[in-house]
C-alpha cells in the first residue's frame, strides 16, 4: 500500500534511535549515544533488578537478553519500599566515563519473586512491558517516562539476562544517522536517532515474514509522539512515502524476521 501523509516532526520537535544500527548504509553507529547516562544490569531468572535514574529529555531505550528456552517477561516499574534493600551495586556510566556504584545490599524482593510469594498483581501496575518473549530474546525497546527513579522486574526467566538502559537527551538536528537506512532484524528493535534534515519526502518499506501484529512506528526526539508507519499481519510487506523533517526514531515490534529500508 502506497499512501503521502504529511508528518510534522521538526515542529513536534522530533529525534530517533533504533537498535542494531551497524548494517545501516553511510551513517554513524548507536550506541554510544552522545551526552547520553547508561545502567549495566544483569541476574538470573526471575528477580528485581537494582534501582536506576532515569534525569534526561529524551527517550528511554532498553536492551535486554535472555539465554534461556521458557517464558521471558519484564516490566518497567517505579521502586517499592522493599525495593530500596535490593540495590546491589548497580553501576552507571555517562558519556565522559565516569562512574557511579549504588551500594544497599539486600535482596527481599527479589527473594519473593523467586519463591513466587510476589506475583505480578501484587505490586503497582508497571510502567511499561518491556519484554514478552519466549526462548532467546535480544531485542530493544523505546520508552518515555517521567524522571525518576525505576527497577527492571524480571517476572518470568528461566536462565541469565543481561540489560543496558539508555537515558538519552533530546537531540538536536543534525544528529543522527543518514538517509538510506537498510537494517533487518527478528526480535523488537530501535533505529536511531536518524538525521531526517529538512522536510523531505521520505519512503519507508517494510516487510516481515511469521504470524501475529507486526508494527513500525515513527517516534520524535523526546519519545512522546509517535506516528505509525506499518501495523501488518503475517507475511506482509508495506511501502509508506512520508514528510518528515527533524530527528527521530524507528520503532520495530516483531519478534519475527523483518527488514526495513529507508529512502
Amino acid at each position: 500500500m502506497n499512501r503521502r501523509t504529511y508528518l510534522g516532526l521538526a515542529a513536534a520537535g522530533a529525534v530517533g534511535t533504533i537498535a542494531g544500527c551497524t548494517d545501516a548504509i553511510g551513517s554513524q553507529e548507536f550506541p554510544p549515544y552522545p551526552d547520553s547516562n547508561s545502567t549495566e544490569l544483569s541476574g538470573e531468572q526471575s528477580g528485581t533488578s537494582d534501582a536506576f535514574d532515569v534525569s534526561l529529555d529524551g527517550p528511554t531505550l532498553i536492551d535486554l537478553k535472555h539465554m534461556g528456552s521458557d517464558d521471558f517477561t519484564v516490566v518497567l516499574d517505579e521502586p517499592l519500599a522493599e525495593d530500596a534493600d535490593d540495590n546491589g551495586g548497580n553501576e552507571t556510566v555517562d558519556d565522559n566515563g565516569n562512574e557511579t556504584v549504588d551500594d544497599n545490599g539486600g535482596n527481599s524482593t527479589n527473594e519473593r519473586l523467586e519463591s513466587g510469594e510476589l506475583e505480578e498483581g501484587d505490586h503497582i501496575n508497571p510502567v511499561a512491558t518491556v519484554a514478552s518473549a519466549v526462548g532467546p530474546y535480544d531485542g530493544r525497546t523505546l520508552h518515555s517516562v517521567d524522571s525518576g527513579r525505576y527497577v527492571l522486574r524480571v517476572l518470568e526467566a528461566d536462565a541469565e539476562w543481561e540489560a543496558t538502559v539508555y537515558d538519552l537527551p533530546a537531540y538536536d538536528d543534525g544528529v543522527g544517522i543518514e538517509i538510506p537506512i537498510e537494517q533487518d532484524g527478528e526480535q523488537y528493535d530501535v533505529i536511531g536517532p536518524i538525521n531526517f534534515d529538512a522536510q523531505t519526502t521520505i519512503d519507508f518499506e517494510f516487510s516481515v515474514t511469521g504470524d501475529g501484529l507486526h508494527r513500525v512506528f515513527l517516534t520524535d526526539r523526546t519519545g512522546t509522539e509517535s506516528f505509525t508507519v506499518a501495523e501488518l499481519e503475517g507475511d506482509s510487506e508495506e511501502s509508506v512515502s512520508q514528510e518528515v523533517s527533524g530527528v527521530g526514531y524507528i520503532e520495530v515490534l516483531t519478534v519475527h524476521s523483518w527488514s526495513l529500508e529507508l529512502s
